[in-house]
């Protein structure tokens, strides 16, 4: 297995090399070594954001399956859904069924629902938020929600993934929270009938840009109030709800700042409860982020793009072993690393901080779903099949399952590496 693995890199470094454009170059899929680390057990996703999953040709099943939601085409938000329940639909939307019936093809929705869409005088994350604001009614209710990570957790399980942390806001009412918590238990519960090891965990987040910071407070209460009362008790009760974080686009949303004393507040008062934050995901040198998140206490850092501007920062994060929770193909395609050898977590692994590798929102920003982010680390890094076996392994030994459900799914990942390097 070794040695094929090395050939079938050798190959790929030659004929593609480590600028790969998982949006625009389909074939990438096709190739032998993209079908060999798809078959590989990779563990655990610890960072990808909810709603933003499935693959698109699965996200536009998923809707056909669903009449309850309607896609606007046309005016000037295209591809703007919205969930009418039973009602009827209001002039200009459609449902999915009707616009695949019409003709429309899942490349139409790549443009309107992928960074694919973004034009070149377009600020990328104008874009890519403008996508969720699309897309935002996709869960609108507890049953899609259900079905949703139904066929999330399937997916994963086939891809050769047992554990997803999922980032996700709960937005509304407390009533709100709690339905959308219970949703995703029994999404859970119903993939465990046939997959009895999977395990489903919540990063719950805050927002800091003008449109969720007045929101902030009642985020983080709600999600408080999903962890008090969802548990997943074919896990000993163990909580559902296991972090919290804080995201958007930190080079023109507010800083972290703001939230260092609520955050700090939050946490003493929620022993167990877990902090990762988003920080670092940028270009600029006076971005202060990760100086404040290591302030909060983080446990995993989201993204860490730019440690390498702060040598005492970086040091301080090898001194603690802090995991970084790097997504490769999101950088690419938000504009911070056009190429996968340059990307600076290399130096960070190389350096001894340890990493994970994850998706971040793999629905609009490639074809496929975490498999491509070791694809694109393991041609631009150059890395051994024992390396690229020592980051799926450390996606469950950093996760944030209790000790029992980690020793369980370690326990299962060890023996499915040996089988599959045999």
């Amino acid at each position: 297995m070794k040695q094929h693995y090395e050939q079938l890199k050798a190959a790929f470094r030659r004929d593609t090399g480590s600028r790969i454009d998982f949006l625009r170059n389909p074939a990438v899929y096709g190739t032998e070594l993209y079908r060999l680390i798809e078959s590989l057990p990779k563990g655990a996703d610890l960072h990808a954001h909810a709603d933003a999953i499935l693959p698109m040709d699965l996200q536009v099943a998923f809707l056909a399956d669903h009449p309850e939601l309607v896609i606007r085409m046309d005016g000037p938000l295209p591809g703007l859904i919205r969930y009418r329940g039973d009602g009827p639909a209001d002039f200009g939307f459609r449902t999915m069924k009707d616009l695949l019936e019409a003709g429309a093809t899942v490349d139409d929705f790549r443009r309107v629902w992928t960074l694919l869409g973004a034009g070149a005088d377009t600020y990328l994350w104008d874009w890519f938020e403008g996508i969720f604001t699309r897309c935002g009614s996709i869960c609108a209710s507890p049953a899609l929600v259900e079905d949703y990570y139904i066929r999330v957790m399937r997916y994963y399980h086939g891809i050769g993934v047992e554990h997803l942390e999922l980032r996700c806001p709960f937005f509304g009412t407390r009533e709100d929270a709690l339905a959308r918590g219970k949703a995703f238990y029994r999404a859970l519960e119903t993939v465990r009938k046939t997959d009895p090891l999977f395990t489903l965990r919540i990063v719950a987040c805050g927002g800091k840009n003008d449109l969720w910071d007045p929101q902030f407070d009642t985020l983080m209460d709600n999600a408080l109030y999903v962890r008090e009362q969802v548990k997943d008790e074919a896990r000993g009760g163990s909580d559902l709800v296991v972090a919290i974080d804080i995201v958007n686009d930190e080079d023109r949303s507010y800083s972290l700042s703001r939230y260092e004393d609520r955050v700090r507040r939050i946490m003493a008062a929620n022993p167990g409860l877990h902090l990762t934050l988003h920080a670092g995901e940028s270009l600029r040198g006076e971005n202060a982020e990760i100086a404040i998140a290591l302030r909060c206490g983080i446990e995993r850092l989201g993204h860490g793009f730019n440690l390498y501007r702060y040598p005492a920062l970086q040091e301080e994060v090898l001194r603690k072993q802090i995991c970084i929770e790097v997504c490769p193909i999101s950088n690419r395609e938000l504009g911070y690393c056009s190429d996968f050898s340059l990307h600076p977590a290399n130096g960070y692994r190389k350096a001894g901080i340890p990493l994970v590798i994850c998706s971040d929102d793999p629905a609009y920003q490639a074809n496929s779903v975490l498999v491509g982010d070791y694809l694109a680390v393991a041609v631009g890094w150059d890395l051994s099949l024992d390396e690229l076996g020592g980051l799926f392994r450390n996606s469950i030994a950093y996760s944030f399952l209790a000790p029992d459900d980690k020793a369980r799914l370690l326990a299962w990942w060890e023996d499915a590496w040996k089988e599959a390097i045999r």
